[in-house]
């Protein structure tokens, strides 16, 4: 009979995945890179016709901005600056931070630190935007109903927003493993 220190070792969470898993080939595996998430978008809310609530994302802008500027992360706000009405799917007062794979879990930890009152949307840029925007998404704080009718289904590709940077979808691609 096998001792506790056997019966642990042979079954290494590895050897449990060789042994129960159907694994893919190199070239399935190569495809699984290619199809990987490489940039986020962030929606912070607020409401418009609240004087408070417009000051404080605006405060938090601001410290983005600063932290930006310290290299804290790199992450690009306000692209299409702050959304004061209704602007596509997002039916209040907006802006967005586009965060490529990179950064994401600094940013994604700062918000939830720091994002106060405010509900703010996660999702992912892909060619899938009513996906994106739903299904794929994840929220911080409150939900906030979008209009997905303002969405593309099925995009031709995925758009490069910040290609000087040279991260995310325009990073120089990785060597593979084991190179």
């Amino acid at each position: 009979m096998a001792s506790n220190l056997e019966r642990k070792t042979s079954h290494t969470p590895s050897a449990f995945i060789h042994s129960h898993c159907n694994l893919t080939s190199e070239s399935q595996t190569a495809s699984e890179y290619d199809n990987e998430i490489k940039e986020f978008h962030f929606h912070l809310y607020w409401f418009q016709n609240n004087l408070a609530s417009h000051a404080s994302a605006v405060k938090l802008r601001d410290r983005i901005l600063e932290l930006v500027e310290q290299g804290f992360f790199q992450v690009v706000p306000l692209k299409n600056g702050i959304n004061t009405s209704p602007r596509g799917p997002h039916p209040i007062g907006s802006y967005e931070v586009w965060c490529a794979r990179e950064d994401f879990a600094r940013c994604y930890s700062w918000f939830v630190l720091n994002r106060g009152p405010h509900s703010i949307l996660i999702h992912p840029l892909t060619r899938e935007e009513i996906a994106d925007h739903s299904t794929r998404a994840t929220w911080l704080g409150t939900p906030v109903p979008l209009d997905y009718s303002k969405l593309t289904p099925h995009l031709k590709q995925v758009s490069s927003q910040y290609p000087e940077l040279r991260l995310g979808y325009n990073a120089p691609p990785k060597k593979e493993h084991g190179n």
